[in-house]
């Protein structure tokens, strides 16, 4: 029997803290926040690698062990401090990794030379309540009356930079604050930055920045409480929807514009957002300076600022005129606020996306408590400048931001019907290995939650987002695309393929199924199609709707009365919505796929079965039987669907429109 594992106890220490920490995007936003914690003769240290996030830390991965000593002598090192600030950024870095003493992967924070003058455990987070305080005219002062009497005392840094400035200033605080009070501070709170806790015992330094966070919370509701402030006015459900569309067409297109690849977006109302949203000052509020160094890197600046017409049809045009008055390159805002309705965040990558929507959030709850206590106080402007130049900064970006995409697929946002089983799955699998994004719609939301399971353990950059919706529904699928344009931005693809395949002989045919078929087959791909068609012309952007068919829509089966009407159906409506929807550069196809069984994520045994019934063979004998009516006499697979519907979806198919690709080995020949 294989001994367990056991972990080392300083690293487990670590883990513990940067797990807790992780978890709560209160406390910490995208790769922000530092953890480490000393061995116990303080010669070594485990330390956050830049960059990376705190709740996704393992063991193996997401830390550096440093040599103290050395990381302390950086900053003892006065002739790093005669060098012009860019060489001496270069050589800082060098010396942290000539620190390392693993064979891991990453740097070590930017702050490891401040960690290491420190305690044994050390939790440093960005929480949005406390940095209320942290950014606020008054916030000092109500720092002291909400802790002056703590000790040992705590000491308070203004902002003066951040990684080796920040330590040397450091270097220096801590040793006088050591000669005054005979030992190191427990508690070091950070202008515009965040919070550091020191202790001995990690649940100590933990239990620590909950008090203070909470403490902090306490008063800042009862000053919120005071104020008085009236109700967040919401606009009425039809017309926020109409709101959010236009605002997220907008805004997708203008940054798609930017990045030149396609964005994600994210819609948020919830009452962080919306408590902010109803301070009388919040439009000045907005425009405050960014507010931390993690807002630089995440959000690149304040938010934009939209009102919000009288008329939901030109809420679009408002956002873009708002952000082309502050489009400034790779630092144009990456947020917009609009009054009355809600926050908006854009990006490149899901990772991205993520941190960006939780940074400003929080963003938000800090201006919101700070309204309270004189007002915010933002970054510098030559502060601002510097972080945007810093590499270090820059770095820690790019790792949220990704490479390039690699192709026309990648970044794209599909819709996929019919997500949770079958071909549906097996497209929705395909495109997301190509980088696409796909929102798993389905009645069966276990099933799609599955297929989101699958992607992710693909590994692939496509993130997959299980939705539930009736096809046959108007109401729910106008809602699914709201939801779209909710979580995502958009949508840049529809592939209709939610079916169902009744087999009764004509005399036999029940009218329930028969219509029942109708309405999924051709009735949800209506409703699919005019909804995304409606996005995909608001967007502005073009786009690809692809109705997956059938070699039955093409050439008639025995037994599939309903069946066979649909996937012709199916063609017919593809080729008159490409008559439709070509002057706003949106392509409509067909795929007609034949007989497909492979894979067993794809299709189960019970299905392998019910199809050796029909055809009094048994279940072993089933894809032999239908390679064998091939012209290729190959296997048809979901990838080579999921394939031809990627081809439809990208640049290559660009002057393919209203056709019908059938694969399915040369068994059926269109003439």
């Amino acid at each position: 029997m294989q001994e367990k594992h056991e972990v080392n106890p300083d690293l487990k220490d670590m883990l513990v803290i940067s797990s807790a920490a992780g978890s709560d995007p209160r406390l910490v936003q995208g790769g922000g926040g530092n953890t480490s914690v000393k061995t116990a003769d303080g010669a070594q240290m485990y330390v956050k690698a830049s960059g990376t996030s705190l709740g996704q830390m393992r063991e193996g991965r997401g830390y550096r062990l440093v040599d103290v000593p050395r990381c302390i002598a950086i900053v003892e090192d006065e002739a790093l401090a005669e060098m012009p600030p860019d060489a001496r950024e270069a050589a800082v870095l060098v010396r942290l990794m000539d620190c390392c003493l693993d064979n891991l992967e990453g740097r070590p924070s930017v702050e490891t030379s401040l960690h290491a003058m420190l305690g044994r455990c050390i939790v440093h987070t960005h929480p949005s309540v406390v940095n209320g305080l942290l950014c606020a005219e008054e916030g000092q002062a109500a720092l002291a009356e909400l802790f002056g009497d703590t000790s040992p005392p705590y000491l308070y840094i203004p902002f003066l930079g951040a990684g080796y400035v920040l330590a040397v200033q450091m270097r220096d605080e801590l040793r006088a604050y050591e000669q005054e009070h005979g030992r190191l501070p427990e508690v070091i709170f950070l202008e515009n930055h965040g919070l550091f806790v020191t202790a001995d015992d990690a649940d100590r330094a933990l239990e620590m920045t909950r008090s203070i966070f909470a403490a902090i919370q306490a008063a800042a509701e009862g000053a919120a409480e005071a104020a008085r402030l009236p109700a967040f006015a919401a606009p009425e459900p039809e017309a926020e929807c109409a709101l959010v569309g236009e605002v997220a067409a907008a805004a997708r297109r203008f940054y798609a514009g930017l990045f030149g690849r396609p964005v994600l977006l994210r819609f948020s109302n919830d009452g962080i957002v919306t408590d902010f949203l109803r301070l009388p000052q919040a439009r000045d509020l907005a425009a405050v300076n960014p507010l931390s160094p993690d807002q630089v890197v995440y959000c690149k600046d304040s938010p934009v600022w939209v009102e919000r017409p009288d008329d939901p049809a030109r809420a679009g045009e408002a956002a873009t005129a708002a952000l082309a008055r502050v489009e400034n390159g790779e630092d144009t805002p990456l947020c917009l606020l609009v009054e009355g309705l809600g926050l908006f965040c854009v990006a490149p990558t899901p990772k991205l996306l993520e941190a960006n929507v939780a940074m400003m959030r929080a963003a938000l709850e800090t201006l919101s408590i700070a309204a309270h206590f004189g007002g915010a106080r933002g970054l510098a402007d030559g502060a601002v400048k510097w972080l945007r130049e810093w590499e270090v900064e820059r770095f820690r970006s790019q790792l949220v931001a990704g490479g390039e995409a690699g192709d026309d697929l990648t970044g794209k946002v599909a819709l996929v019907t019919g997500a949770g089983s079958g071909l549906g799955r097996g497209i929705s699998l395909c495109l997301a290995r190509k980088g696409v994004h796909v929102l798993l719609a389905d009645i069966d939301l276990d099933a799609a939650g599955e297929t989101a399971r699958l992607i992710e353990e693909g590994g692939g950059d496509g993130l997959g987002l299980p939705l539930g919706a009736d096809v046959t529904s108007e109401e729910a699928v106008a809602g699914l695309l709201d939801r779209a344009v909710r979580a995502l931005g958009g949508v840049d693809v529809l592939v209709n393929c939610a079916g169902i395949a009744p087999a009764h002989a004509l005399v036999d045919f029940p009218l329930a199924a028969w219509q029942r078929t109708l309405e999924i087959n051709l009735t949800g791909y209506f409703l699919a199609g005019r909804e995304a068609a409606r996005c995909m012309i608001r967007q502005g952007t073009g786009g690809a709707i692809i109705n997956i068919s059938s070699k039955s829509g093409l050439e008639a089966s025995k037994n599939n009365s309903a069946y066979n009407a649909t996937k012709a159906g199916q063609v017919h409506l593809a080729r008159g919505w490409a008559l439709e929807l070509a002057e706003h550069g949106i392509r409509v196809n067909t795929v007609c796929p034949g007989n497909v069984f492979a894979g067993s994520k794809i299709w189960n045994e019970q299905y392998i079965r019910a199809v050796a019934e029909k055809r009094g063979i048994r279940p072993e004998e089933v894809i032999p039987y239908y390679v064998n009516l091939t012209a290729l006499k190959q296997e048809i697979t979901a990838d080579d669907v999921g394939e031809a519907v990627a081809f439809l979806a990208s640049g290559r198919s660009a002057r393919v429109t209203g056709q019908a690709l059938v694969v399915d080995g040369g068994q059926v020949f269109v003439r």
